[in-house]
């Protein structure tokens, strides 16, 4: 019995000391997804400008702010010192991309001077969608307009005001 005990006893520290046999993971060779995002790469056309039509200077006591919406209504200044005339416009652009992402839409500034023609300036200062999503991909395109503002005081000359609109877009 005690060959048997001390045969027990050995084969008891044969498997303490034996280091236990690797085992598999559970769920043979797992796989990981892999995805790719594709998109089209955005374009951005001006299809039309930005016109705040014929302001007629009265007498200006205030600065008055004239303004046109994306929809192309003008607002004439707060007082009775202008009149505005004309056929006022929002400037207009399309983009095109990949249907259903949404895009940034920004100025590169937050205004933008208009020079006139007799040496005066102003300082347009741009209203805009900040986001769209796209609805479509390739032409047509998804529309949208640019409106803005500029203030006239009593020493700003008369003349033709020109600039340009620096406007940007990018997918989100």
């Amino acid at each position: 019995m005690k060959k048997i005990l001390v045969a027990a006893a050995a084969m008891a520290a044969f498997a303490a000391a034996t280091p236990a046999a690797a085992q598999s993971a559970t769920g043979a060779n797992p796989k990981a997804n892999a995805n790719a995002r594709l998109i089209k790469p955005l374009t951005l056309t001006a299809i039309r400008d930005l016109n705040f039509g014929t302001i007629v200077l009265g007498t200006l006591t205030a600065n008055e702010t004239v303004s046109v919406s994306g929809a192309g209504v003008v607002t004439c200044g707060g007082g009775v010192n202008l009149t505005c005339t004309g056929s006022p416009t929002s400037a207009g652009y399309r983009i095109t991309g990949t249907q259903g992402q949404t895009v940034q839409i920004s100025s590169a500034a937050a205004s933008f001077p208009l020079t006139g023609s007799n040496g005066g300036t102003l300082n347009l200062v741009p209203s805009f969608p900040t986001s769209l999503v796209l609805g479509n991909s390739g032409a047509p395109g998804n529309d949208f307009s640019v409106g803005g503002s500029v203030v006239i005081t009593s020493t700003t000359p008369d003349g033709v005001y020109s600039g340009q609109i620096d406007i940007q877009v990018a997918y989100q």
